[in-house]
């Protein structure tokens, strides 16, 4: 389910339209274990009777069905991700070779992969590599691209509508710490098609329902979950986990899933919404220790202070150079 909404919706309708979330019915959490089985296994050759027999689906019902969800044949969709994965390696693994890349990404020649990405972004992959990756991200994706902003409450959603400003050098970078974090288990609602304003306010709505239904108290830890790299993921293409631990949870139509543990680059912020475009430019490009891991998915944790204030921290996933 998809919505597009312009930055000039009131609190109201953005509310309205983002509490219709996809509900994880049997039907569409075999779909998302799909989607996921997909994201895994990027490089390989995944044929559409393979991804039906997972779901428990006829080849024909399978894709109709996807396409009810998504929006994209299960074919174009692995084609998008790969394709994803792949700029998403051009930017972080500079020292990669693009044949080794191609490769990596599952195409089966190096022409095949310089074919499929110019019609994805419009450039080869070495003039993506070279920095065309920036122009891409701030004309095609904007500013909707960053997911920090998902817990807003609806009256305040120039938070979120405001447009992206460049940190003052280095007051990010001197904000970050690279921690091991432990893996957490989620009890978790995925939403596919949505961002900015409408994905704050349906993150809102579930935190609202797990403490007025399942009563979790203030400070309960809630998770957003993001598997790729928001800058270069548009609107229609965005998939989204947002969950809660800690937590006896009475809707069993919420899937689960494990956030690995590893190393992260963490941002804590209280009373502040930081976002994850800040610490990509203002630490990690000027890296020379660390780099972004694309096996594992960027994070952010928030919970409510006694004041009722929102505090949490970001999370990059990162390996060393």
């Amino acid at each position: 389910m998809r919505h597009s909404l312009s930055p000039d919706l009131d609190g109201t309708a953005v509310a309205a339209a983002a509490r219709q979330p996809v509900k994880a019915t049997s039907r569409v959490s075999r779909l998302c274990e799909v989607m996921d089985l997909m994201l895994d296994s990027v490089g390989d050759p995944l044929a559409l009777e393979s991804l039906a027999a997972s779901a428990s689906y006829s080849s024909f019902h399978f894709d109709r069905i996807f396409r009810e969800l998504t929006g994209f044949s299960a074919v174009d969709y692995q084609r998008k991700r790969r394709l994803r994965r792949a700029a998403h390696l051009l930017r972080h693994e500079p020292d990669v070779a693009v044949v080794r890349i191609a490769q990596d990404c599952g195409f089966p020649s190096n022409a095949a992969f310089a074919k499929a990405f110019k019609q994805q972004f419009a450039m080869s992959a070495k003039a993506w590599r070279d920095g065309g990756w920036r122009a891409y991200m701030d004309q095609q994706v904007g500013r909707e691209s960053d997911v920090s902003f998902f817990v807003a409450e609806p009256d305040k959603l120039d938070v979120i509508l405001a447009p992206y400003i460049a940190p003052e050098p280095g007051s990010i970078a001197r904000r970050i710490a690279v921690r091991s974090l432990p893996a957490v288990t989620l009890r978790y609602q995925r939403f596919f098609g949505q961002s900015g304003a409408a994905l704050s306010i349906a993150c809102n709505g579930f935190i609202g329902d797990r403490e007025s239904i399942d009563g979790a108290p203030c400070g309960t830890p809630f998770y957003g979950v993001f598997d790729e790299d928001p800058g270069f993921t548009g609107e229609r293409e965005y998939c989204y986990d947002f969950g809660v631990t800690g937590v006896e949870v009475a809707d069993p139509n919420l899937g689960m899933r494990v956030l690995p543990a590893g190393d992260y680059a963490t941002l804590d912020f209280h009373a502040e919404w930081p976002r994850f475009r800040s610490m990509y430019e203002d630490w990690l490009d000027k890296q020379t220790v660390w780099r972004l891991d694309s096996t594992r998915p960027h994070i952010q944790a928030v919970q409510r202070d006694a004041a009722g204030q929102w505090q949490g921290w970001l999370a990059l996933p990162v390996k060393r150079r």
